[in-house]
């Protein structure tokens, strides 16, 4: 279960960047942002199976940027 988590994150992440770097999605759009939160959790689940605190915490950040600017998405 543990690598199947890594590889559907890293998939998931590869997909977010290439529809945003193809300008097919927006890098503020709720798709992009809601695969990236998506692609965060499941990576932090995968480093904290494999003892990789740095990983996780970077993760952690990176998921807490997103959710902040789904929030702010849909006050504006």
């Amino acid at each position: 279960m543990g690598e199947t988590v890594g590889w559907v994150s890293a998939v998931i992440s590869l997909s977010a960047f290439t529809l945003n770097s193809m300008g097919f999605i927006s890098g503020q759009s709720v798709a992009y942002l809601v695969m990236n939160i998506i692609a965060c959790f499941l990576m932090m689940l995968y480093a904290l199976s494999k003892k990789a605190h740095a990983s996780w915490v970077l993760n952690s950040i990176f998921m807490g940027v997103a959710v902040i600017a789904l929030i702010k998405s849909f006050l504006t």
